[in-house]
């Protein structure tokens, strides 16, 4: 019977790899977090967590289930709220138009807890793929940027051109023009200019903006 118990646990979990579930704090360590979620416990290790929060036993958080191995004990659940994945999912929840498959989010670079962008195309003429997941007064967007502890987000527009798509990607500064060159061995470099005032917003804290711009 608990052999059968396990069974149905594992194909239970294995289905909700990829989506995001509701679990209580049960134990914090320096390791890892321990949580329940109703019939089976998942694991948050250190490196899966926000590096800006602090978890505390009884919280209720939301959660990304990224692995579920099978063991002797029932399933072995891995939960993040740093994977980019988790940010795709709430965006999915939050803005319709993603979900529904009239816009597409084409990539994520995320440094989990404090900077995200995101590259969206619409698939149907006349969606503006921007506007829709800001949301009217922003209200989309700031509900995910509560749910991840005042991340920044920044929602940019695809395109197929490196040099516009570079260009957006170093938002918030102002890029005057991009050179785009390749090397023998392969490696793509683009050399950005921008006005001398717009500089140090297009590197970013500690180089975060470009950082983020280059992923």
């Amino acid at each position: 019977i608990r052999e059968a118990e396990r069974e149905t646990l594992y194909s239970d979990y294995i289905d909700r790899v990829g989506d995001m579930v509701i679990g209580t704090v049960q134990s914090v360590n320096p390791h890892a977090i321990t949580l329940d979620l109703g019939r089976v416990e998942a694991v948050m290790p250190a490196r899966e967590k926000m590096p800006t929060e602090r978890y505390r036993p009884h919280e209720k958080i939301r959660v990304y289930v990224s692995e579920v191995k099978k063991s002797n004990r029932g399933p072995q659940i891995v939960v993040s709220r740093s994977h980019k994945n988790m940010l795709r999912r709430l965006l999915e929840y939050e803005v319709p138009e993603i979900y529904n498959g009239l816009i597409e989010i084409k990539n994520i670079a995320r440094e989990a807890g404090f900077r995200s962008k995101v590259a969206v195309a619409a698939l149907q003429e006349g969606v503006d793929a921007v506007g829709a997941c800001v949301g009217m007064r922003g209200m989309r967007i700031q509900n995910i940027v509560k749910e991840l502890n005042d991340e920044k987000i920044d929602i940019i527009e695809w395109d197929n051109d490196s040099a516009r798509f570079i260009a957006r990607a170093l938002s918030p500064a102002r890029v005057n023009k991009v050179f785009l060159e390749e090397g023998l061995d392969g490696v793509r470099t683009a050399t950005v200019i921008v006005p001398e005032d717009q500089l140090s917003l297009a590197i970013g804290k500690e180089g975060q903006n470009a950082r983020l711009a280059a992923k």
